[in-house]
Protein backbone atom coordinates (compact mmCIF):
# COMPACT_ATOMS: atom_id res chain seq x y z
CA UNK A 1 0.00 0.00 0.00
CA UNK A 2 2.66 2.61 0.80
CA UNK A 3 4.24 1.37 -2.29
CA UNK A 4 0.91 2.61 -4.13
CA UNK A 5 0.56 5.81 -1.93
CA UNK A 6 3.94 7.27 -2.90
CA UNK A 7 4.31 8.07 -6.76
CA UNK A 8 0.68 9.75 -6.28
CA UNK A 9 2.59 11.89 -3.88
CA UNK A 10 5.42 12.70 -5.70
CA UNK A 11 2.33 13.18 -9.05
CA UNK A 12 0.91 15.86 -6.66
CA UNK A 13 3.95 17.85 -5.81
CA UNK A 14 5.19 17.57 -9.68
CA UNK A 15 1.72 18.66 -10.95
CA UNK A 16 1.61 21.63 -8.37
CA UNK A 17 5.17 22.47 -9.54
CA UNK A 18 4.53 22.75 -12.72
CA UNK A 19 1.37 24.93 -12.12
CA UNK A 20 3.81 27.33 -9.83
CA UNK A 21 6.57 27.86 -12.74
CA UNK A 22 3.78 28.65 -15.18
CA UNK A 23 2.02 30.98 -13.08
CA UNK A 24 5.95 32.21 -12.74
CA UNK A 25 6.37 32.90 -16.71
CA UNK A 26 3.14 34.65 -17.01
CA UNK A 27 3.98 36.93 -14.18
CA UNK A 28 7.48 37.46 -15.70
CA UNK A 29 6.09 37.42 -19.51
CA UNK A 30 3.41 40.48 -18.28
CA UNK A 31 6.02 41.85 -16.49
CA UNK A 32 7.70 42.73 -19.83
CA UNK A 33 5.23 43.22 -21.93
CA UNK A 34 2.65 44.97 -19.88
CA UNK A 35 4.76 48.68 -20.39
CA UNK A 36 5.31 48.11 -23.77
CA UNK A 37 1.74 47.70 -25.65
CA UNK A 38 0.06 49.52 -22.88
CA UNK A 39 -1.98 52.61 -24.08
CA UNK A 40 -4.43 54.89 -21.73
CA UNK A 41 -8.11 54.20 -22.54
CA UNK A 42 -9.53 57.67 -21.84
CA UNK A 43 -8.24 60.72 -23.36
CA UNK A 44 -6.55 63.14 -21.29
CA UNK A 45 -8.64 65.35 -18.91
CA UNK A 46 -6.00 68.10 -18.06
CA UNK A 47 -7.86 71.86 -17.54
CA UNK A 48 -4.28 73.59 -16.23
CA UNK A 49 -5.18 72.21 -12.29
CA UNK A 50 -1.93 70.20 -11.80
CA UNK A 51 0.43 70.59 -9.23
CA UNK A 52 4.00 70.12 -8.24
CA UNK A 53 5.82 69.10 -4.98
CA UNK A 54 8.78 71.90 -4.71
CA UNK A 55 12.29 71.65 -2.82
CA UNK A 56 12.76 73.46 0.50
CA UNK A 57 16.03 75.22 -1.52
CA UNK A 58 13.33 78.01 -2.87
CA UNK A 59 12.60 78.13 0.98
CA UNK A 60 15.77 78.50 2.43
CA UNK A 61 17.38 80.82 -0.35
CA UNK A 62 19.64 77.64 -1.42
CA UNK A 63 18.19 78.10 -4.72
CA UNK A 64 21.09 78.43 -7.68
CA UNK A 65 17.86 78.24 -10.35
CA UNK A 66 16.09 81.76 -11.19
CA UNK A 67 12.82 82.16 -10.00
CA UNK A 68 12.04 83.38 -13.55
CA UNK A 69 13.06 79.95 -14.85
CA UNK A 70 10.65 78.57 -12.09
CA UNK A 71 7.56 80.43 -12.85
CA UNK A 72 8.25 79.68 -16.88
CA UNK A 73 7.94 76.00 -16.02
CA UNK A 74 5.17 76.20 -13.69
CA UNK A 75 3.06 78.23 -16.66
CA UNK A 76 4.16 75.52 -19.32
CA UNK A 77 3.06 73.02 -16.89
CA UNK A 78 -0.12 73.82 -16.38
CA UNK A 79 0.41 74.06 -13.06
CA UNK A 80 -2.13 75.66 -10.51
CA UNK A 81 -0.80 74.65 -7.20
CA UNK A 82 2.81 74.54 -6.01
CA UNK A 83 4.19 72.92 -2.88
CA UNK A 84 7.44 74.59 -1.35
CA UNK A 85 9.18 72.14 1.23
CA UNK A 86 9.53 74.16 4.17
CA UNK A 87 11.16 71.34 6.14
CA UNK A 88 9.57 70.09 9.34
CA UNK A 89 8.01 70.69 12.41
CA UNK A 90 9.36 70.27 15.60
CA UNK A 91 8.72 68.05 18.57
CA UNK A 92 6.77 70.58 20.55
CA UNK A 93 5.24 72.10 17.22
CA UNK A 94 7.40 74.99 16.32
CA UNK A 95 8.40 75.41 12.41
CA UNK A 96 12.62 74.26 12.39
CA UNK A 97 13.64 76.51 9.93
CA UNK A 98 12.02 80.30 9.90
CA UNK A 99 13.77 81.43 6.35
CA UNK A 100 11.63 85.03 6.22
CA UNK A 101 13.30 86.95 4.29
CA UNK A 102 14.18 84.42 1.42
CA UNK A 103 10.56 83.05 1.57
CA UNK A 104 8.97 86.17 1.08
CA UNK A 105 11.52 87.34 -1.69
CA UNK A 106 10.50 84.01 -3.33
CA UNK A 107 6.14 84.44 -3.01
CA UNK A 108 6.66 88.12 -4.14
CA UNK A 109 8.72 87.05 -7.16
CA UNK A 110 6.17 84.18 -8.10
CA UNK A 111 2.69 86.16 -7.51
CA UNK A 112 4.18 88.25 -10.16
CA UNK A 113 5.69 86.29 -12.40
CA UNK A 114 3.17 83.16 -12.38
CA UNK A 115 0.20 85.20 -11.24
CA UNK A 116 -2.50 82.06 -11.59
CA UNK A 117 -0.40 79.76 -9.25
CA UNK A 118 -1.07 78.87 -5.59
CA UNK A 119 1.68 78.96 -3.46
CA UNK A 120 1.45 76.39 -0.78
CA UNK A 121 4.11 76.20 2.25
CA UNK A 122 4.31 72.03 2.20
CA UNK A 123 4.60 70.93 5.84
CA UNK A 124 6.31 67.87 7.27
CA UNK A 125 5.00 66.45 10.57
CA UNK A 126 6.30 63.15 11.43
CA UNK A 127 4.56 60.89 14.22
CA UNK A 128 5.44 57.88 16.17
CA UNK A 129 5.05 55.56 13.44
CA UNK A 130 8.06 57.85 10.86
CA UNK A 131 10.01 58.05 14.09
CA UNK A 132 9.81 53.71 14.76
CA UNK A 133 10.68 53.63 10.73
CA UNK A 134 14.37 55.92 11.63
CA UNK A 135 12.64 59.36 11.01
CA UNK A 136 12.38 62.50 12.92
CA UNK A 137 10.92 62.59 16.48
CA UNK A 138 7.59 62.47 16.61
CA UNK A 139 5.02 65.36 16.65
CA UNK A 140 2.43 64.29 19.20
CA UNK A 141 -0.45 66.26 17.65
CA UNK A 142 -2.73 64.99 20.60
CA UNK A 143 -1.15 67.45 22.91
CA UNK A 144 -3.42 70.52 22.44
CA UNK A 145 -0.04 73.01 23.24
CA UNK A 146 1.65 71.20 20.05
CA UNK A 147 -1.38 71.30 17.85
CA UNK A 148 -2.05 74.99 18.55
CA UNK A 149 1.96 75.42 18.11
CA UNK A 150 1.66 73.82 14.78
CA UNK A 151 -1.46 76.05 13.49
CA UNK A 152 0.76 79.55 14.86
CA UNK A 153 3.80 78.18 12.42
CA UNK A 154 1.29 77.30 9.97
CA UNK A 155 -0.18 80.87 10.50
CA UNK A 156 3.48 82.75 10.17
CA UNK A 157 3.91 81.10 6.92
CA UNK A 158 0.94 82.52 5.29
CA UNK A 159 0.46 85.35 7.16
CA UNK A 160 4.50 86.88 7.28
CA UNK A 161 5.97 84.69 4.78
CA UNK A 162 3.08 85.08 2.03
CA UNK A 163 1.81 81.90 0.86
CA UNK A 164 -1.79 81.70 -0.18
CA UNK A 165 -2.02 78.11 1.62
CA UNK A 166 -0.45 75.49 3.66
CA UNK A 167 -0.31 71.60 2.59
CA UNK A 168 -0.41 69.51 5.82
CA UNK A 169 1.84 65.89 5.42
CA UNK A 170 1.02 64.23 8.57
CA UNK A 171 3.46 61.09 7.37
CA UNK A 172 2.70 58.15 8.55
CA UNK A 173 -0.97 58.68 8.83
CA UNK A 174 -3.11 55.56 9.79
CA UNK A 175 -6.60 54.90 8.53
CA UNK A 176 -9.32 57.37 10.61
CA UNK A 177 -5.90 58.89 12.74
CA UNK A 178 -8.42 61.92 14.79
CA UNK A 179 -5.08 64.09 15.17
CA UNK A 180 -4.87 65.22 11.55
CA UNK A 181 -8.89 65.72 11.44
CA UNK A 182 -7.97 67.74 14.97
CA UNK A 183 -5.03 69.57 13.33
CA UNK A 184 -7.36 70.49 10.13
CA UNK A 185 -10.39 71.73 12.60
CA UNK A 186 -7.76 73.81 14.50
CA UNK A 187 -5.90 75.58 11.43
CA UNK A 188 -9.16 75.83 9.03
CA UNK A 189 -10.42 77.90 12.58
CA UNK A 190 -7.80 79.61 12.69
CA UNK A 191 -7.24 80.74 8.78
CA UNK A 192 -10.38 80.96 7.52
CA UNK A 193 -9.33 83.27 4.24
CA UNK A 194 -6.17 80.32 3.41
CA UNK A 195 -6.11 77.64 1.35
CA UNK A 196 -5.86 74.17 3.36
CA UNK A 197 -3.89 71.03 1.38
CA UNK A 198 -3.24 67.51 2.85
CA UNK A 199 -0.84 64.87 1.43
CA UNK A 200 -2.89 61.68 1.54
CA UNK A 201 -1.97 58.42 1.47
CA UNK A 202 -3.33 56.13 -1.10
CA UNK A 203 -6.41 54.64 -0.60
CA UNK A 204 -6.71 50.94 -0.01
CA UNK A 205 -9.59 48.51 0.90
CA UNK A 206 -10.44 46.57 3.71
CA UNK A 207 -8.71 44.65 5.50
CA UNK A 208 -5.12 46.26 4.03
CA UNK A 209 -6.76 49.58 5.26
CA UNK A 210 -5.79 47.87 9.04
CA UNK A 211 -1.59 48.00 8.17
CA UNK A 212 -1.54 50.75 5.41
CA UNK A 213 -3.63 53.53 3.15
CA UNK A 214 -7.11 55.37 4.05
CA UNK A 215 -10.65 53.94 3.46
CA UNK A 216 -12.94 56.04 1.35
CA UNK A 217 -14.79 57.19 4.89
CA UNK A 218 -11.55 58.88 6.37
CA UNK A 219 -10.82 60.29 2.71
CA UNK A 220 -14.48 62.03 3.13
CA UNK A 221 -13.66 63.27 6.23
CA UNK A 222 -10.31 64.84 5.23
CA UNK A 223 -12.05 66.24 2.46
CA UNK A 224 -14.45 68.04 4.42
CA UNK A 225 -11.90 69.83 6.26
CA UNK A 226 -9.73 70.95 3.73
CA UNK A 227 -9.97 72.59 -0.48
CA UNK A 228 -7.73 70.11 -1.64
CA UNK A 229 -6.35 66.57 -0.90
CA UNK A 230 -3.34 65.62 -3.33
CA UNK A 231 -2.72 61.51 -3.33
CA UNK A 232 0.72 60.20 -2.70
CA UNK A 233 0.29 57.68 -5.01
CA UNK A 234 4.32 56.23 -4.99
CA UNK A 235 6.24 54.22 -2.93
CA UNK A 236 3.38 52.14 -3.41
CA UNK A 237 5.64 48.93 -3.48
CA UNK A 238 3.94 47.74 -6.49
CA UNK A 239 6.52 45.55 -8.37
CA UNK A 240 4.06 44.92 -11.10
CA UNK A 241 3.73 47.34 -14.04
CA UNK A 242 -0.37 46.09 -14.37
CA UNK A 243 -0.67 46.27 -10.77
CA UNK A 244 0.25 50.22 -10.55
CA UNK A 245 -1.83 50.93 -13.06
CA UNK A 246 -4.74 49.32 -11.23
CA UNK A 247 -3.74 50.95 -7.88
CA UNK A 248 -3.39 54.47 -9.65
CA UNK A 249 -7.02 54.09 -11.35
CA UNK A 250 -8.74 52.53 -8.47
CA UNK A 251 -7.43 56.17 -6.21
CA UNK A 252 -8.78 58.28 -9.44
CA UNK A 253 -11.93 56.76 -8.82
CA UNK A 254 -12.21 56.03 -5.37
CA UNK A 255 -11.13 59.35 -4.30
CA UNK A 256 -12.82 61.38 -6.74
CA UNK A 257 -16.15 59.87 -5.37
CA UNK A 258 -15.13 60.15 -1.43
CA UNK A 259 -14.37 63.83 -2.09
CA UNK A 260 -17.73 64.60 -3.81
CA UNK A 261 -19.84 62.58 -1.47
CA UNK A 262 -18.08 64.60 1.51
CA UNK A 263 -17.26 68.38 -0.08
CA UNK A 264 -17.93 69.17 -3.48
CA UNK A 265 -15.60 72.24 -3.06
CA UNK A 266 -12.37 69.56 -1.92
CA UNK A 267 -10.35 69.13 -5.26
CA UNK A 268 -8.55 65.94 -5.31
CA UNK A 269 -4.97 65.38 -7.23
CA UNK A 270 -3.17 61.96 -7.82
CA UNK A 271 0.37 62.17 -7.21
CA UNK A 272 2.30 60.83 -9.95
CA UNK A 273 5.97 59.76 -9.77
CA UNK A 274 8.92 60.87 -11.39
CA UNK A 275 11.98 60.13 -10.28
CA UNK A 276 13.46 56.53 -11.12
CA UNK A 277 16.11 54.12 -10.73
CA UNK A 278 18.19 54.96 -7.25
CA UNK A 279 16.13 58.05 -6.45
CA UNK A 280 13.89 56.48 -4.13
CA UNK A 281 13.63 53.75 -1.43
CA UNK A 282 13.06 50.44 -1.19
CA UNK A 283 9.21 50.66 -2.05
CA UNK A 284 9.80 52.45 -5.35
CA UNK A 285 10.16 50.32 -8.26
CA UNK A 286 10.66 52.43 -11.03
CA UNK A 287 9.81 49.79 -14.14
CA UNK A 288 6.41 49.47 -12.21
CA UNK A 289 5.77 52.91 -10.75
CA UNK A 290 7.08 55.64 -13.41
CA UNK A 291 4.98 58.85 -14.84
CA UNK A 292 3.66 57.25 -18.21
CA UNK A 293 2.21 53.93 -16.34
CA UNK A 294 0.66 56.76 -13.31
CA UNK A 295 -0.37 58.83 -16.24
CA UNK A 296 -2.12 55.90 -18.13
CA UNK A 297 -3.50 54.20 -14.51
CA UNK A 298 -4.98 58.22 -14.03
CA UNK A 299 -6.46 58.61 -17.81
CA UNK A 300 -8.30 54.95 -16.95
CA UNK A 301 -9.33 55.92 -13.59
CA UNK A 302 -11.57 58.59 -15.23
CA UNK A 303 -13.36 56.45 -17.42
CA UNK A 304 -14.62 54.59 -14.33
CA UNK A 305 -18.05 55.05 -13.97
CA UNK A 306 -17.44 55.58 -9.75
CA UNK A 307 -14.80 58.70 -10.58
CA UNK A 308 -16.67 61.99 -9.93
CA UNK A 309 -14.97 64.21 -12.85
CA UNK A 310 -16.21 67.37 -10.60
CA UNK A 311 -13.93 66.93 -8.00
CA UNK A 312 -10.61 65.90 -9.90
CA UNK A 313 -8.38 68.87 -10.34
CA UNK A 314 -5.30 66.94 -11.79
CA UNK A 315 -2.16 65.42 -11.16
CA UNK A 316 0.98 66.20 -8.93
CA UNK A 317 3.86 65.37 -10.34
CA UNK A 318 6.80 64.27 -7.33
CA UNK A 319 9.27 66.10 -7.54
CA UNK A 320 10.19 69.46 -9.27
CA UNK A 321 14.04 68.57 -8.89
CA UNK A 322 13.72 65.21 -10.11
CA UNK A 323 11.87 65.78 -13.21
CA UNK A 324 14.22 65.76 -16.58
CA UNK A 325 13.29 67.49 -19.40
CA UNK A 326 12.42 63.67 -21.53
CA UNK A 327 9.88 63.00 -18.28
CA UNK A 328 8.00 67.25 -18.85
CA UNK A 329 7.64 66.55 -22.83
CA UNK A 330 5.97 62.79 -22.09
CA UNK A 331 3.81 64.61 -19.32
CA UNK A 332 2.56 67.38 -22.09
CA UNK A 333 2.05 64.27 -24.45
CA UNK A 334 0.59 62.33 -22.61
CA UNK A 335 -1.34 65.07 -20.49
CA UNK A 336 -2.84 67.27 -22.60
CA UNK A 337 -3.11 70.34 -25.13
CA UNK A 338 -3.52 72.60 -21.92
CA UNK A 339 0.19 71.82 -20.72
CA UNK A 340 1.86 73.04 -23.73
CA UNK A 341 4.36 75.94 -23.94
Amino acid sequence: MEDEIQPKKRRRGCGCGAVLLILLVLLAGDYWWYPRTAAPRGPSASHGENALWVRYTWYTGEETESVERLAARLREGGISSAYFHVRYLTPDGTLRFRRLESAKKLTEALHKLAPGVMLYAWVYVGNEIAHAEGKLDPVDLADPRVCANAVQSAKWLVEECGFDGVQWDYEVCANRDSRLTALLDETRSAMPGATLSVCAPVWTPWPVTEFYGWDAAFFGEVAKRCDEVAVMNYDTAMVLPRWYVACTREQTAQVTRAAQASNPDCRVLIGVPTYGYGEGGPSHHAYAENLRMALIGVRDGLTDRRAEHASFAGVALFADYTTDAGEWKLYREMWGDSTRP
